[in-house]
């Protein structure tokens, strides 16, 4: 008798590491997927490698290309010549329910004031997002070449930018014609500065 609950004991101790070692696989198991799981959703490239098993040749030509797209940035002209939107603006009545066209009109005129940005090599051709108040802030610093832009015109031109882009506050008719009215000027003056230094230079006598 007492060998067979020696016995019994024996089985229920085995029993009880074999079901302890499965409940411990399956708990690991468990573990390590939550864990991939989450760590895949917080990966922001494909979960499997862009060119996997692809000819070595191949494999750098598409790291290189997927390398530019960090370069690739686009701004929209947010209203075209013929947006039927613009005819809202001649119609009578209460201007300031169409405050939302006169902002878009503002950040489109930025791009057809064909101001040269890149002129000093210190932006791009064409300003995205916060670039145009760089430049801007530049042009304030004391240190640019264009000594004739009047502070009170910087100024001008960073209300109504902020304003038109990020601002909750009125931009209608009479704020958009200031912001306008500043930024041909200021596209003149800029022009009429990159021209002469382009003279300049030219006219200096190589060494």
């Amino acid at each position: 008798m007492a060998f067979g609950s020696n016995w019994l004991s024996g089985v229920n101790v085995v029993l009880v590491m074999a079901y302890g070692s499965l409940v411990f696989v399956l708990l690991f198991i468990f573990v390590k997927r939550q864990i991939m799981r989450f760590a895949m959703k917080s990966r922001r490239g494909p979960h499997v490698p862009v060119g996997h098993n692809a000819p070595k040749d191949l494999k750098e030509e598409i790291d290189i290309q997927l390398s530019k797209i960090q370069d690739i940035k686009y701004e929209p002209q947010l209203l075209a010549d013929d947006d039927t939107r613009l005819l809202q603006l001649e119609t009578q009545g209460n201007q300031n329910c169409y405050n939302y066209l006169y902002r878009m009109k503002a950040l489109d005129a930025i791009r057809a004031s064909e101001i040269p940005f890149h002129a000093e090599g210190r932006h791009r051709h064409s300003l995205m997002g916060k670039n145009f108040r760089s430049y801007l802030l530049d042009l304030r610093n004391t240190s640019t070449p264009f000594k004739c832009v009047h502070k009170a015109l910087i100024d001008t031109l960073l209300d109504g930018y902020e304003t038109a882009r990020y601002g909750t506050g009125v931009f209608g008719l009479s704020e958009y014609l200031r912001y306008q009215e500043a930024l041909n000027e200021l596209a003149t003056v800029v022009k009429h500065e990159v021209g002469a230094l382009s003279d300049n230079t030219s006219q200096q006598p190589k060494t």
